[in-house]
Formats: C-alpha cells, sequence, structure tokens
C-alpha cells in the first residue's frame, strides 16, 4: 500500500465516523428528545385536566389552555433541540476540519513527493539515456578508429606478406632450378660411371 493510497483511506475512515457523528446528532438525539417531550406534555396535561373537579365549560378552558401551553412547549423544546443540533453539527463540522485538515495536508505533501519522485527519477533516467548514448557514440567512434588501423596494418602486412612470400618463391624456384641442375649432373656422372664400369669388366 503506497502513501497516498493510505492517506486516502485514512481520511475516509474519518469523513465516514464524522458523517455518522452528524447524522446521530441530527436525528437520534432531537427525535428522542421531541417524542419524550411531546409524550410527557400530552400525558400531564391530560391526567390534570381530567381528574381536576371542575365544570364542563372550565374543564374545556383548562384543555384548551393546556393545549396552547403543550404547543408553546413543544415549540420551545423544538427551537431548543434544533439549536443543539445546530451547534452540535458546527462542533462536528470544526471537529472534521481540524481533523481532516492534517490529513488533507499530508495527502497533499505525499502527492507533491510523488510527483517530485516522478520527476527526478524521469530526470535521472533521461541522463542515464543521454549518458549511454555519448558511451555509445563514443565507442562506434573507438571501434571505427580502430577497425582504420587495423584495416591500414593488414594492408601494409598484407603487401610485406606479398612481397616476401614472392621472394621466397624467386629463391625457391631458384633453389629448384639448381637442385635440377645438379640431379641432372649427378644423374650424367652415374650414368658414366657405370658406364665404365661396365666397360671394365668385359
Amino acid at each position: 500500500m503506497s502513501l497516498q493510497d493510505y492517506i486516502e483511506s485514512k481520511a475516509k475512515a474519518k469523513q465516514r465516523e464524522i458523517k455518522y457523528e452528524i447524522w446521530k446528532a441530527k436525528n437520534h438525539d432531537s427525535r428522542m428528545r421531541g417524542q419524550g417531550l411531546l409524550v410527557g406534555a400530552l400525558v400531564g396535561a391530560a391526567a390534570g385536566i381530567l381528574l381536576a373537579p371542575k365544570s364542563g365549560k372550565q374543564t374545556r378552558e383548562d384543555i384548551k389552555d393546556a393545549f396552547n401551553e403543550t404547543i408553546e412547549t413543544v415549540k420551545d423544546t423544538t427551537n431548543d433541540v434544533i439549536d443543539q443540533a445546530k451547534d452540535g453539527y458546527e462542533d462536528l463540522r470544526y471537529r472534521a476540519y481540524t481533523d481532516l485538515q492534517p490529513i488533507k495536508d499530508g495527502f497533499e505533501y505525499g502527492t507533491e513527493v510523488a510527483k517530485d519522485t516522478g520527476r527526478q527519477i524521469k530526470e535521472a533516467s533521461n541522463e542515464v539515456k543521454d549518458s549511454l548514448s555519448e558511451g555509445a557514440k563514443d565507442v562506434k567512434e573507438i571501434v571505427k578508429d580502430s577497425a582504420g588501423e587495423i584495416s591500414k596494418v593488414a594492408d601494409e602486412k598484407k603487401e610485406e606478406i606479398s612481397k616476401e612470400a614472392k621472394e621466397t618463391k624467386e629463391v625457391v624456384k631458384e633453389d629448384a632450378k639448381e637442385i635440377k641442375e645438379e640431379a641432372k649432373d649427378t644423374k650424367d656422372k652415374v650414368k658414366e660411371n657405370d658406364f665404365q664400369a661396365r666397360n671394365k669388366n668385359k
């Protein structure tokens, strides 16, 4: 898992936690308080009116007053609950900002570090590429120069070898001619000696 992925997962987890807290503050607490207040007010008003020993007209007046009081109480309580929910929401927003801001800053820093590292790798890659290209050119020049020198030396040696081979051929030819003449002389001498030896025996 990369640094960027880790920071993103932490930020998402924190956002989920904050959303849950906001939902809880908005819905759960205010709903429960509102329901409890309404039920309590209605039960209390109904019990007070029905159990009081009064005439019908006075009881209707009391019911009307109790109903109006209950509505006012519910309105006041609802406003209090809404104010508390707003305060809780603002607190959660502030907490979300203060808790998520370092993560956001870390994410931005990690992104910048990743981009910077990518740039450095690209620059290093280009430098290596340029160095290899220059090295290849140098090697090519050295090989080219060496090939020229080798070819020059080979041509010189070829001429020397050709000259020496020609001279050796001439020497061998002369030696062969001399050997041939000596062989002829020797043959003639052997024939003459043989002829003389035969004549002596006769």
